[in-house]
């Protein structure tokens, strides 16, 4: 029975194909070892020795299941496979012979194996490149081309892994025709031949290499390296080339290993510019952390909830419960999440939940239907100008929605509480900045008075948040300019979103409460550098082409943003990124419930200047001293 199931289908081509093999390898060699006296030794011809050696050869390859491997699309480990059953077939051939007491020759054995292995391994290689080039489409019009195509000649910076990985996809794909060759800066590999492409030369010249191969398009594949390469190629690049377009591989901390790496592919943009730093994060303490639980995300829809969602997906979450107050944000997240948890073999169950966090009843339904375990609290009123106007949104967003989501923590058995706070906070000059202030002191009170697992993690600007300026300065150059910046000497942090979402779960998973952390954002870059180098991405001359206006410090900013206060104490977390403030002074447990008693609930009722009064009395550093009552038509709230 097993013998018939072996060689059903097309199964019974490779065995008769295997057997021609073996037994023509064996007789091969009998006549190049024992040429010219082959007749004396005639008898190790004989057919005990040929029946034999095709019956043990076919029964290991049996064994060894190389009759079920796919060798259409096949790779090494299955050529390793076929070898290893080559050596073993030849081997128990030679312990029969000599356990029968027939008369044998080494040499010729061993070269019947080597002329065996050669011949059964090289006929399934040339059977797998007949098929891939059926698939590419090189067969006579196997495929049609794919529209547009045609004209279409790639090159791929990086011929490393992801390089060769990237090439192997588009193979699949029956594209690989379109990949004209590579670039790479490790001398050694200058000239050599990858997967029947070439590789042309380094970096440095790629903009020769464009011309004289005619590329239309480049695929940046080095996801391990930093910006300042990444902007070097790029900037190459466009100074001659700006029509081309430019793809890149995400940063190794965005890729997921279960997705093919051509789908990953995006536009480049200025995250890859200035925001590809190194990052590690404690994969383990995460995993531990999270794994089982369920996690609810508020404000899911924005820039830093939705990339906290997507990353959440890695760790064995049991539930995520996305929660946003923007139907159109929301149903990105959803296509979002969607297209990610596709390559999840067994995911979490992913609930979509709209509504604001400062309806409490509403909240109070979803805590009750849900009962997470971990809360991620990112919702928040974040532009620093409209929010100077806005004084009691602000506060009632900020604040009151915070309060509301750290009594439903406390009443529902919310294990931890994480506040995503920000820079603004320390020493804040604008609204926003000092409500978020307040929502990290009301964060504190609640774990010194309830024993809540509340943790802050508190960071500066991100790349590519909504709201942020570099979309902004993009869609000024698009434009044609001028690119307005606020001041000459104005600086940010700068971070990609999922370095800092990254960072904040990690810190998540070290919390064992009431702590506040604050992120390693790195150097602050100036914003007027900024801005010139997204100019020269785009191929113009900073101050020539696409000119740098100066508009003012706008409403509630500041030139530079802090961490944290003056003077306080860091200690470094076991990821050098995260560090925790060891000297943050426990908070004023009166003023505090004085404040969430008299002032907090009519907040919205009370004009904007007894608003900024309240604001001062509970952050006395507060600056924000700019008169209320609406902004003057000719300032600007966006530059």
């Amino acid at each position: 029975m097993v013998f018939f199931y072996a060689i059903r289908g097309r199964r019974i081509g490779y065995i008769v194909a295997d057997a021609l093999i073996v037994a023509a390898s064996y007789a091969l060699s009998f006549l190049v070892v024992l040429h010219p006296d082959t007749g004396r030794a005639a008898e190790l011809m004989g057919p005990r020795h040929l029946v034999a050696l095709v019956l043990i050869n076919f029964t290991v390859y049996y064994l060894f299941q190389i009759y079920r491997v796919m060798w259409a699309y096949s790779n090494i480990s299955d050529m390793y496979r076929l070898i290893l059953a080559s050596v073993s077939g030849f081997a128990l051939f030679f312990a029969c012979i000599l356990g029968a007491g027939l008369p044998y020759s080494r040499g010729m054995v061993a070269l019947a194996f080597l002329l065996s292995a050669v011949c059964s391994g090289f006929y399934r290689i040339l059977l797998r490149d007949y098929h891939l080039r059926v698939r590419a489409g090189d067969e006579g019009g196997a495929r049609s081309p794919v529209p547009g195509s045609a004209a279409k000649r790639i090159l791929v910076v990086g011929a490393g892994e992801a390089g060769r990985i990237i090439l192997g996809e588009y193979i699949k794909k029956g594209l690989g025709r379109l990949i004209d060759g590579f670039v790479d800066d490790d001398p050694a590999k200058a000239g050599k031949i990858l997967n029947g492409k070439m590789v042309y030369g380094g970096t440095g010249g790629i903009n020769g290499t464009i011309r004289e191969r005619r590329i239309t398009d480049i695929i940046i594949a080095m996801p391990s390296v930093g910006s300042e390469k990444v902007n070097r190629i790029a900037s190459e690049i466009r100074r001659e080339h700006r029509a081309v377009p430019i793809r890149v591989l995400p940063h190794v901390l965005e890729l997921d290993e279960r997705k093919p790496l051509s789908v990953s592919l995006r536009d480049i943009g200025i995250a890859d510019l200035i925001g590809r730093e190194e990052v590690t994060v404690d994969c383990g303490a995460i995993e531990s952390a999270f794994r089982g639980k369920t996690v609810l995300v508020t404000g899911a829809g924005g820039s830093i909830g939705s990339e906290i969602c997507r990353q959440l997906l890695n760790f064995g979450t049991k539930k995520i419960v996305a929660v946003g107050r923007g139907e159109f944000s929301m149903y990105g997240l959803i296509r979002n999440l969607g297209a990610d948890a596709e390559f999840l073999d067994d995911g979490p169950v992913i609930e979509y939940r709209i509504a604001d966090i400062k309806d409490y009843r509403l909240m109070d339904g979803i805590f009750r239907l849900h009962r997470p375990d971990i809360v991620f609290h990112a919702a928040a009123h974040k532009h620093v100008p409209l929010m100077e106007f806005n004084e009691a949104e602000a506060m009632q967003n900020n604040v009151t929605g915070t309060k509301h989501l750290l009594d439903l923590a406390r009443d529902h058995g919310v294990a931890e509480f994480v506040f995503i706070s920000t820079d603004k906070a320390v020493n804040p000059s604008s609204v926003m900045g000092a409500t978020k202030r307040i929502a990290e002191m009301i964060t504190r009170y609640y774990h010194a008075r309830w024993g809540l697992g509340t943790s802050i993690v508190r960071f500066g600007n991100v790349i590519g948040s909504r709201g942020s300026v570099i979309p902004l300065f993009m869609e000024q150059i698009e434009r044609g300019g001028p690119v307005t910046v606020t001041h000459p000497d104005v600086t940010r942090y700068f971070m990609s979103i999922p370095e800092a979402s990254l960072l904040v779960i990690n810190a998540a998973a070290y919390s064992r409460g009431g702590e506040v952390f604050v992120l390693d954002m790195g150097r602050q870059y100036r914003v007027a550098d900024i801005a010139r180098r997204l100019i020269e991405f785009y191929g113009h001359r900073a101050d020539q082409a696409i000119e740098i206006e100066y508009t003012g410090l706008r409403p509630g900013e500041k030139l530079h943003e802090d961490l944290f206060y003056s003077g306080s104490r860091l200690e470094k977390m076991e990821n050098d990124k995260l560090f925790i403030l060891a000297d943050a002074a426990p908070p004023d447990m009166e003023a505090i419930e004085s404040f969430m008693r008299d002032d907090l609930p009519d907040i919205a009722a009370r004009p904007a200047g007894e608003i900024r009064a309240i604001i001062k009395k509970m952050v006395p550093e507060f600056e924000g001293d700019s008169p209320p009552g609406g902004p003057s038509p000719n300032r600007k709230l966006v530059s």
